[in-house]
């Protein structure tokens, strides 16, 4: 009886360990009405520092929209999530050539990547973290 009592036990504790990491896993993983009408400006964009004066940000708006700024040229396109499943549609552009501020235009190439490569997105603090198929986080950004 005592063997039968501790298996109910374990049973009971390992149901409230994956309750309690599926939680957790929900917490950091946003879907879509946590994330329309979220302004972001991108800080990190494969693993570097946005360079000083370039303006890259993200609004996720209500219509299943986002706009930006790159880092040169404003961007629009559609996107969706769900179960911190994340996929930017394809983007369109202004396409101005930006000298200045330095590191713009890199800047713009690597956001348009990022959102091309975005399968997942997680929360992480008070971040918002782009990530690839693979968990790689290809861009990290913080509110505006």
């Amino acid at each position: 009886m005592r063997a039968h009592a501790l298996i109910v036990v374990l049973a009971i504790a390992l149901s409230a360990c994956a309750v309690a990491a599926q939680h957790d896993q929900a917490a950091r993983a946003p879907d879509a009405l946590q994330l329309a009408g979220t302004q972001w400006r991108f800080a990190k964009l494969n693993g570097h520092d946005v360079p000083p004066g370039v303006n890259a940000t993200l609004k996720f708006e209500r219509n299943g929209h986002v706009s930006g700024h790159a880092g040169c040229n404003g961007y629009g396109g559609p996107w969706e999530a769900s179960n911190g499943a994340l996929h930017f549609g394809g983007m369109i552009s202004t396409k101005m050539a930006c000298l200045q501020p330095a590191g713009a235009m890199q800047t713009e190439h690597d956001v348009f990547a990022a959102l091309q490569e975005t399968e997942h997105a997680q929360m992480q603090g008070h971040a918002l973290l782009l990530m690839d198929a693979g968990g790689t986080a290809l861009a990290t950004l913080q509110p505006r």
